[in-house]
């Protein structure tokens, strides 16, 4: 059993901002996260794939890919999955109904969710969701669907990340040089 919950003071702010002003903040932060991905093109780019030379490369060239690369991977792996899933469209449906609700309630939420003037918390929510989603999905039987459309894009994203040669990506901070004078007024 949970714990319970304060009764924390709502704000009038809190109380002003209705579930529809709510669900369009988390839109545009789902959006300015989908437009912060690199350009497909610098992604793609055949001239930068090569093997790497040691375990230890293909090992760094994974992690500066990946933190270079992160939207353009998940896109793919939401790719992948959508693939996967687009033979039964009530899974489909499902999931991303289940994958809407995780956005909107978790990971692109900027204030506290009040229902009905108390605040619900994160516990709360994710207790929600994660029930939820697993009855969703054993509703639907799409659990092996969804594990190898997850699988095939993870396997995609880190064959890229290995073989994609990181050093045209951005300069390192070591060779900037910056003037000793720079934005000096006086």
């Amino acid at each position: 059993m949970l714990p319970p919950v304060e009764n924390l003071p709502i704000t009038m702010e809190e109380r002003r901002h209705s579930f529809g002003e709510l669900i369009s903040l988390s839109v545009q932060n789902l959006i300015a996260f989908v437009t912060s991905q690199r350009p497909w093109l610098e992604f793609l780019a055949l001239g930068s794939m090569d093997r790497p030379t040691s375990f230890s490369s293909a090992v760094s060239r994974s992690k500066l890919n990946l933190s270079h690369f992160v939207v353009n991977y998940s896109l793919v792996t939401v790719a992948s999955v959508t693939l996967f899933l687009v033979s039964d469209p009530t899974a489909l449906l499902t999931v991303a109904s289940f994958a809407i609700m995780w956005l909107l309630l978790c990971f692109c939420r900027n204030h506290p969710l009040v229902l009905y003037g108390r605040h619900v918390s994160d516990r709360g929510i994710f207790f929600g969701l994660i029930v939820g989603s697993l009855w969703g999905l054993w509703l639907t039987h799409c659990f092996w669907s969804l594990f190898l459309g997850v699988l095939t894009g993870v396997l995609l994203c880190l064959v890229h990340a290995v073989l994609r040669n990181p050093d045209d990506l951005f300069v390192q901070e070591e060779q900037v040089v910056v003037p000793s004078n720079f934005l000096h007024w006086s």
